[in-house]
């Protein structure tokens, strides 16, 4: 244990005696309760780990009300932690709709802000560090229970039967460019491949899908684009069924040498490192500013 997590402990749980040698400690998360005896006082038995557990995640978690919220726009989402934890949104009035727990908040809050963008309006994140399902659930309890005590009313999307925030949607098929690998185009593959970097304003020709992408230049590509909340197609070139041939002809069709590539409004802006580049400076929200009028 760390110096001062006694202290730490005796603040937030009173009743704490001398702590027991180490030999009896319980593993919780990083954490470790190094065999400390409780009194009758604290309401906790010395042989109850799970419940030393809760008070401890509960106590090392802020309250919801001492959390700052963020808007969530795309420049603010982008600094939403990938880590687990807990997390409550708030829509355009300030009112809390939804409490949420996640092994990855920032996919969950970006995926929220894309389905539902009229109900996310702001955004309170609390990272719980290698903490198990129970103690995540846990820290989500104690901040649903918060907002309970503070106004008498669950918050509208943890309401029993209400699925608006859990319910998962339907992933959006990757773009096919041909029926079969064994049919005949009546133009090239790189005509081709103009009429469809024309015709969708945002494309992205990845290696692997859209849900499962396979190089970590994709997955990059992918998760920026899911941060700006804009409606993009994908084009998967390890698709040897129906897109045979494109993961060279997109080569050609832009004169540059890698994958993935993404094309805006039929301009081909660049791969993983430019989008990240754009990402970075910021520059990137502008580039997407006409699709979101």
């Amino acid at each position: 244990m760390a110096a001062g997590s006694i202290g730490f402990l005796s603040h937030c749980i009173p009743g704490i005696v001398s702590p027991v040698p180490r030999r009896s400690a319980h593993s919780i998360g990083e954490k470790q309760v190094l065999g400390l005896r409780f009194s009758a006082s604290a309401g906790i038995r010395s042989k109850n780990p799970r419940r030393i557990a809760r008070n401890i995640v509960c106590s090392s978690v802020r309250k919801l009300s001492e959390v700052e919220s963020s808007s969530i726009v795309p420049e603010e989402l982008s600094k939403i932690p990938a880590a687990q934890g807990v997390y409550a949104i708030y829509d355009k009035q300030g009112e809390l709709q939804f409490v949420g727990m996640s092994r990855r908040i920032s996919t969950s809050v970006q995926g929220h802000a894309r389905d539902l963008p009229e109900l996310c309006g702001a955004v309170k994140v609390a990272v719980v560090e290698s903490a198990n399902r129970e103690e995540l659930k846990q820290a989500w309890q104690a901040w649903v229970e918060e907002h309970i005590k503070a106004t008498g009313s669950v918050p509208s999307g943890n309401s029993p039967g209400n699925t608006t925030w859990t319910a998962k949607k339907k992933a959006k098929n990757d773009l096919k460019m041909k029926p079969s690998r064994d049919k005949e185009l009546t133009i090239t593959l790189e005509e081709l491949i103009g009429i469809v970097v024309k015709t969708h304003n945002v494309v992205a020709f990845i290696k692997g899908s859209r849900t499962a992408p396979q190089c970590g230049f994709s997955h990059r590509v992918l998760t920026i684009l899911e941060q700006q909340g804009v409606d993009f197609e994908t084009v998967n070139v390890l698709d040897e069924e129906h897109n045979s041939g494109v993961r060279e002809a997109i080569k050609s069709y832009s004169q540059w040498p890698t994958i993935p590539q993404v094309f805006v409004k039929g301009e081909f802006v660049g791969g993983a490192d430019v989008m990240s580049e754009l990402a970075e400076s910021g520059e990137i929200s502008k580039l997407f500013a006409p699709l979101k009028k």
